[in-house]
């Protein structure tokens, strides 16, 4: 065993450990266990590692009933190279946007130990180069204590294998059925909390919201995550998170927004024609295509629907209620001055 195959909580215990027993505290695993908050098995490790890893001259002493050095003993220092450190808290940075989940306060607790042993001249650039970065995320979909209790519930039911039962508010439908879920997988996207699992009443894996799960309960019933399922295959042909029969979408952008298409891949499936106008097109297999429609929208005249024939008349018809709606408003006045305002 080597020092890499220890990770950050591993080694803020084996310091902690190692500060007890030079200040001459006599601990054993059982009031270490219940100090570091952790198990009795996980303490007996850390104390071999002491031993062996660092070759600490550490033995328990009986008429103490603990541990203590038999000579003078100092830990080497755990050392961060700047750029790692900045890595790090740059991480933890963008971590901490995801407000809402039981990890918020542990990155916390964690990246406030790792600043223990940065020396003071790293911590310095750390700092300094946190401040010139800025993350924006989506904000969380729902009310985040509810997400959170919810979210942290379903990582015990997956982490133990038992199933669910939830009231689910069916948005489609608005409506609320009782569900058996047996909860795979967890996934967030665009500020909101998804689980995907197998739906007792559906009979097949489905995708479901936290946000709309209410009176969510683990119960006695066991099961097992099948062994060929795969997320990455489950939501292969998805856009984010909506799963659909695939079907072939073509989308064509005007010249203004070719170089935003460019710069990025928006689905594995996509394949990008220069057209001779200076347009550029996008062909892909997609399933759930009203997260397509949402995307193409938000792109207002700069994207348009060449295929499927009925996502681009789906479009059609949302933009002329909106017309309509904007015609409302206005009085029917839109004339230059209206015009105006917008460029």
């Amino acid at each position: 065993m080597d020092a890499v195959s220890l990770n950050i909580a591993g080694f803020w215990r084996i310091y902690e450990i190692h500060r007890l027993i030079s200040q001459g505290a006599y601990p054993n695993c059982p009031a270490l266990a219940k100090k570091l908050e952790t198990s009795l098995r996980t303490v007996e490790r850390d104390i071999e590692r002491l031993r062996d890893l660092f070759r600490a001259p550490i033995e328990f002493d009986r008429a103490r009933k603990g541990y203590r050095y038999t000579e003078p003993f100092e830990l080497p220092p755990m050392k961060f190279r700047e750029g790692e450190a900045i890595a790090m808290f740059l991480g933890q940075k963008l971590l901490m946007q995801c407000k809402g989940t039981p990890f918020e306060e542990f990155v916390s607790q964690a990246m406030a130990k790792i600043r223990m042993f940065l020396p003071e001249s790293i911590e310095m650039n750390v700092e300094k180069a946190l401040g010139a970065v800025s993350f924006h995320s989506e904000p969380l979909r729902g009310e985040e204590m509810e997400v959170a209790e919810r979210y942290q519930t379903l990582t015990t039911a997956i982490a133990q294998q038992r199933s669910v039962t939830t009231d689910y508010f069916t948005a489609s439908r608005q409506a609320v059925t009782n569900r058996k879920i047996d909860p795979y997988h967890l996934r967030l996207v665009d500020g909101a909390w998804y689980c995907i699992g197998y739906c007792h009443e559906r009979q097949e894996v489905r995708t479901f919201a936290l946000d709309r799960m209410m009176n969510l309960k683990i119960t006695d019933d066991s099961f097992e995550t099948p062994a060929e399922f795969s997320v990455e295959e489950y939501l292969e042909s998805s856009w984010a998170i909506e799963r659909g029969e695939p079907r072939r979408g073509v989308i064509e952008f005007d010249q203004s927004q070719a170089p935003y298409i460019r710069g990025k891949r928006w689905h594995k499936s996509q394949v990008l024609d220069e057209l001779p106008n200076g347009n550029l097109r996008m062909t892909l297999n997609i399933g759930g295509l009203g997260e397509v429609m949402r995307w193409v929208m938000s792109l207002g005249s700069h994207a348009w629907v060449v295929q499927p024939d009925d996502l681009r008349a789906r479009i059609v018809m949302e933009l002329e209620a909106a017309l309509e709606k904007y015609e409302a408003m206005a009085g029917e006045t839109r004339g230059p001055a209206q015009l105006a305002l917008f460029e």
